[in-house]
C-alpha cells in the first residue's frame, strides 16, 4: 500500500491506497447521470489510485510511455505520473485554494480552473478536485507536488 505526502512539508495527504489501472474517463459517471436520490460513485474506488500520464483536462499527450498512449487500462509507473487519480474519500489534510476562481462550479468544484486544493500543513497547491454535477467525482494529485511513501512507490504495481 502507498500513501501520498506533501512534497514540501510531508503532511500525509491520503490514507493507504493501492494502484490499479487507470479507468477510461468515458466510463466515469457524473451526478447528472444518476436517478434522483442516488449518489454518484467516484471515478476511482475508495482505497485505490491510478497514475495519469496526461495533464488534467487534456485529451492526450505525445508518447507518455510504453503501452497505451493515454495510460487507460494500465498501471503506469508512479515516476511517470502527471497526476495521481483518487477517490475524494481517500484525500485528507487539504483545504480549498484561497484563489476563489479555482473553486468555480455550479454544484461543486469543476476542476477546470487549475489546482483547487492546497496542503493544510503548508498551503502548497497539491491537487485538483472535480465534484461538479457534470464531472466525474475525483481528486487528481499533482505528481510534482506530492511524494509517494510505502510499498514500491516508484514503480507500477498491479497489472492489467
Amino acid at each position: 500500500m502507498t500513501t501520498f505526502r506533501c512534497g514540501r512539508c510531508r503532511t500525509e495527504l491520503t490514507g493507504p491506497v493501492r494502484q490499479v489501472p487507470l479507468p477510461d474517463p468515458e466510463d466515469a459517471l457524473a451526478p447528472h447521470h444518476m436517478e434522483d436520490g442516488r449518489e454518484c460513485p467516484p471515478r476511482m474506488a475508495p482505497g485505490t489510485f491510478a497514475v495519469d500520464p496526461r495533464p488534467y483536462g487534456v485529451p492526450a499527450v505525445e508518447n507518455p510511455g510504453p503501452g497505451s498512449p493515454d495510460g487507460v487500462g494500465e498501471c503506469v509507473p508512479v515516476d511517470r505520473a502527471v497526476g495521481i487519480v483518487l477517490s475524494p474519500a481517500d484525500v485528507r489534510h487539504t483545504s480549498p485554494s484561497p484563489i476563489r476562481v479555482r473553486r468555480s462550479g455550479c454544484c461543486g468544484p469543476s476542476g477546470s480552473d487549475g489546482p483547487n486544493l492546497v496542503c493544510a500543513g503548508c498551503g502548497t497547491e497539491i491537487a485538483t478536485e472535480a465534484a461538479d454535477c457534470w464531472t466525474a467525482q475525483e481528486v487528481i494529485l499533482l505528481a510534482t507536488a506530492v511524494r509517494p511513501h510505502g510499498e514500491n512507490p516508484g514503480a507500477g504495481t498491479g497489472g492489467r
